[in-house]
């Protein structure tokens, strides 16, 4: 009989620790341990994976739009260089005679004149880099008209058969740069033995 109580304590701390257990196994106490938060060490990780994430997003961006800018510069460079080798091409075509060529310029005599406040018959022209800007110079009346701007280089050739040479190199501080050459015969020189050519009879008609 002496032995009742200390069975009796047994069952009551087995029967206490049973509800303890159940207690920590409650879900309702689960969702309340849930409910207090984040702990510093999930914030600091959070933090650090979204700046990861921004940062390359950041860089891609960027990186897109530095190729669009410089898409954009060479292909503003290369249609002033075109148009201003096309219109170079245009007058030494009509040319009846070179009077001067160095290896950055060109000077020649045209042979018709291309409008009313225009060029004029047998006016002199010159093709010559000045700085950056690549100039037209008509002697009389005396008129100097840039073609091209940004340009860095120029250049000229003179084949023996009168083959002339255009070379034109256009660049921006920001580093795009294209370069350009086209090659050009003179259609009115006099009669030669080494070079074809329509001996002043040659004039381009203007498109309707």
């Amino acid at each position: 009989m002496k032995s009742i109580p200390w069975l009796r304590i047994f069952h009551n701390r087995k029967a206490k620790m049973c509800k303890e257990d159940r207690k920590i196994r409650n879900p309702k106490s689960e969702i309340r341990n849930w409910e207090k938060g984040f702990t510093l060490i999930e914030i600091v990780i959070v933090i650090v994976i979204l700046s990861i994430v921004s940062a390359i997003t950041i860089y891609f961006l960027v990186s897109s739009l530095r190729v669009y800018t410089m898409t954009v510069n060479q292909k503003t460079l290369f249609e002033e260089g075109k148009l201003a080798l096309e219109r170079m091409c245009r007058d030494i075509r009509d040319a009846n005679s070179i009077t001067g060529s160095t290896a950055t310029s060109v000077t020649f005599i045209r042979t018709h004149a291309t409008g009313a406040g225009q060029d004029i018959a047998n006016e002199t022209i010159t093709f010559q880099l000045n700085g950056t800007t690549l100039e037209k110079v008509k002697a009389s009346p005396a008129v100097t008209s840039a073609i091209a701007e940004n340009v860095s280089a120029f250049t000229v050739t003179r084949a023996a058969d009168d083959e002339i040479k255009l070379v034109l190199t256009l660049s921006l501080g920001t580093g795009e740069n294209v370069t350009l050459q086209t090659k050009v015969y003179p259609k009115n020189f006099a009669d030669s033995a080494i070079y074809k050519n329509f001996f002043n009879n040659w004039v381009e008609e203007m498109s309707s």
